[in-house]
C-alpha cells in the first residue's frame, strides 16, 4: 500500500470536504495518510492552481508526485475536478497513471554587501534556494512607483529596465503572470526561461525566451526598493544593489496525469477558442 499526503485550500469549505472524502477513501483501501511530504508516494492537492502550485513546490524537494483535484475554475495544472477524484483514484491504484515532469526555477535573493542591519528581507529556505513552478517577480512596492531593474545574463549586462516590475517564467508558467505581460504562450513539455518586462517605460520592451542553461541576474537599481514574491506567494522586499537570481533547477516537479486533457485542449478551453 502507498503513502499519501493531503495538501486542501485552507480557506475552502469544499476543499476540506473533498480531502475528507479521499482520506477516508485511502484509508478503507488500506493506504497510509502522512501530514509531511518527505517519505509520501503521492501528493494530492484539492484546491486551485494556486494550491498545486503550494503543493509541487514543497513535493519537487523529495521527487514526489502531485495529483490535483480542482474545486474552483478550470485550471491549468489540477488533473481532474470535483467530481472525478474518485476515478482518479482508482486509475491511480490501477497503475494507470503517469508522471509528468514540469522544469522549476530555482531562485535565491543575493544581499548587497553594503545592505544595512536589520533590514527586513526574506530569508532562504533550507538548501539556500526557493523552487517556483510558474515564475519569480520582482516588481514594485505596493505604494511605490516604478523601480529600475538590471537584467543580467549569464554575468553579462543586458538591460536596465524603469518598469513596474520584471517575471522569470518557466514555459509552464507561461499562461500564468508572464501572459498577462504580453509573453508567448510555451507548451509545458519544453525547457526555457522567458523574461517578461511588467509595464516598462521603454522602447524595448518585448519578451525574451532563453535557454534553460541562462543564469537571470535582476539587480535593483536606482534608489527604490522592490518586491519579491515566487508562484504568488511574497518573500518581502529588497533593497537597492539586492540581486535575485534565478536559473532552471535540477529538481523538476512531478505531476501525475492521466493523459485526457493535453495542453491544447486546456488552452481551447480557457479561452473559449472554437474549431474554426
Amino acid at each position: 500500500m502507498s503513502t499519501v499526503a493531503l495538501r486542501p485550500h485552507p480557506d475552502r469549505g469544499a476543499a476540506d470536504e473533498i480531502a475528507g472524502a479521499i482520506a477516508e477513501r485511502l484509508a478503507e483501501r488500506g493506504h497510509a495518510l502522512a501530514d509531511s511530504v518527505e517519505g509520501a508516494d503521492l501528493v494530492v492537492a484539492v484546491g486551485g492552481d494556486g494550491t498545486m502550485l503550494r503543493a509541487v513546490d514543497e513535493a519537487a524537494r523529495h521527487g514526489v508526485a502531485v495529483l490535483g483535484v480542482n474545486v474552483g475554475h478550470l485550471g491549468y495544472l489540477t488533473e481532474v475536478d470535483r467530481d472525478h477524484w474518485p476515478r482518479a483514484l482508482d486509475r491511480w491504484e490501477a497503475g494507470e497513471a503517469r508522471v509528468v515532469e514540469r522544469m522549476l526555477l530555482s531562485v535565491r535573493v543575493e544581499r548587497a554587501e553594503s545592505a544595512a542591519e536589520g533590514t527586513d528581507r526574506p530569508e532562504p529556505l533550507v538548501d539556500g534556494s526557493y523552487l517556483g513552478l510558474n515564475e519569480v517577480v520582482v516588481e514594485k512596492t505596493p505604494i511605490g512607483r516604478m523601480v529600475n531593474l538590471a537584467v543580467i545574463l549569464d554575468g553579462e549586462p543586458f538591460h536596465t529596465y524603469a518598469a513596474d516590475g520584471m517575471i522569470v517564467a518557466t514555459p509552464t508558467g507561461s499562461t500564468a503572470y508572464a501572459l498577462s505581460a504580453r509573453g508567448p504562450i510555451v507548451d509545458p513539455s519544453h525547457r526555457a526561461l522567458l523574461l517578461a518586462p511588467v509595464s516598462p517605460h521603454s522602447l524595448f520592451d518585448r519578451s525574451l525566451v532563453l535557454s534553460p542553461d541562462t543564469e537571470v541576474r535582476l539587480v535593483v537599481r536606482g534608489d527604490r526598493p522592490a518586491t519579491v514574491a515566487i508562484d504568488g506567494r511574497s518573500l518581502g522586499e529588497i533593497g537597492v544593489d539586492d540581486a535575485v537570481i534565478a536559473t532552471a533547477s535540477p529538481v523538476p516537479g512531478r505531476l501525475l496525469t492521466f493523459g485526457d486533457l493535453n495542453f491544447h485542449a486546456v488552452l481551447k478551453a480557457k479561452f473559449g477558442l472554437e474549431d474554426r
